[in-house]
C-alpha cells in the first residue's frame, strides 16, 4: 500500500510538472500571437539562455516547416574530476505561420529543475517578447540614400505606441518612418505599400470603415496615421499604417521620383 500511495504521489509530481510519464521528459508551451518565424527563433533561444541552457538554431523556422532550437545544460558535479557530472538538453520546436509563433519545449531535466521548468519556460518566453531588440542608434548621418524603416508592432506594443488598445486579431499597427537622404524629391502613398505574411500572402493597408470592424478608437488611430507626402530632399516623414492582424515578413514600399516620375520599389525585411 505504501509503494502504490508513493507512486501516485511521484506520478502527480510529473504531471504537475508537465512531465510525459514514462519519457521522463518535460514539456512545456508558449504561444506568440502575431509573432514572426524570424523572431521566434530569438526569443526561444534567449528563453533557453536565461534558464542556463546555451544554445543555439538547429533548423531555421519556416512557415509550414517547424524549426529547432537546442540548448545544453550541465549537471551534477564531481568535486574529485572537478567536472560536471551530466549533460541536460532542452529542445525548442518553433511553429509559425500568420497567426504568429508557437514554442514548443521539451526536456530530459530531472527533478527538482523538472517541477518548475513548464512555468518557467512560457514565462520567460514572455519576459523575453516582451523586450524589444533595441538596435543601435547612427551616431552622424551616412552618406546619401533612401532609408526606409517599417515595424510590425504586437498587439502588446499598441498600447504604449499609440495609447490605445487594438484587439490582437483584428489589427496590426506598422510603424514606418521614411528618411529621405538624397537630393531628389519623392512623393509617398500610404495605400501602395505592401506588407507579406509568413505564408507568402500580400496584404494592403486598412481603410477607417475596415479599422472600425475591429476597433473603437479610429480617431485616435488616424492621429498617428503617417500621411501622404512629398518627400524634399533630407526630409522625414513617419507615423502608422494599419494592416490586417497577421504575423508579416517582408514590405514593399513604391516612391515616384518626382523629376523623373518613375516608381522606385523598396523591400524592407523583418
Amino acid at each position: 500500500m505504501q509503494r502504490r500511495v508513493r507512486g501516485l504521489w511521484r506520478a502527480a509530481l510529473l504531471l504537475a510538472a508537465g512531465c510525459s510519464v514514462g519519457t521522463g521528459l518535460t514539456q512545456s508551451r508558449a504561444t506568440l500571437k502575431g509573432m514572426p518565424c524570424s523572431e521566434g527563433e530569438r526569443v526561444a533561444r534567449a528563453a533557453l539562455l536565461r534558464l542556463g541552457y546555451d544554445g543555439g538554431v538547429v533548423t531555421p523556422a519556416q512557415p509550414g516547416s517547424p524549426g529547432t532550437v537546442a540548448g545544453h545544460k550541465a549537471g551534477g558535479y564531481d568535486y574529485v574530476t572537478n567536472a560536471a557530472t551530466q549533460q541536460y538538453t532542452a529542445t525548442v520546436t518553433i511553429t509559425c505561420s500568420n497567426a504568429g509563433a508557437t514554442l514548443d519545449a521539451v526536456t530530459d531535466e530531472p527533478l527538482p529543475g523538472s517541477l518548475t521548468f513548464k512555468s518557467d519556460f512560457a514565462s520567460t518566453v514572455d519576459a523575453v517578447a516582451a523586450r524589444r531588440v533595441q538596435r543601435p542608434h547612427l551616431a552622424s548621418r551616412p552618406e546619401l540614400g533612401m532609408v526606409i524603416s517599417v515595424e510590425p508592432l504586437r498587439s502588446s506594443d499598441a498600447r504604449s505606441a499609440l495609447g490605445v488598445d487594438l484587439p490582437a486579431d483584428g489589427v496590426t499597427p506598422v510603424r514606418l518612418t521614411i528618411d529621405n537622404r538624397t537630393d531628389r524629391t519623392y512623393a509617398f502613398a500610404g495605400k501602395r505599400v505592401r506588407l507579406e505574411s509568413q505564408e507568402g500572402a500580400r496584404a494592403k493597408p486598412l481603410t477607417d470603415a475596415e479599422i472600425a470592424k475591429h476597433a473603437d478608437a479610429v480617431p485616435a488611430v488616424r492621429e498617428e496615421m503617417i500621411a501622404d507626402a512629398v518627400i524634399e530632399p533630407h526630409g522625414v516623414i513617419k507615423g502608422f499604417l494599419y494592416f490586417p492582424a497577421s504575423a508579416y515578413r517582408r514590405a514593399t514600399v513604391v516612391l515616384i521620383d518626382q523629376e523623373t516620375e518613375e516608381e522606385e520599389g523598396f523591400s524592407v525585411e523583418f
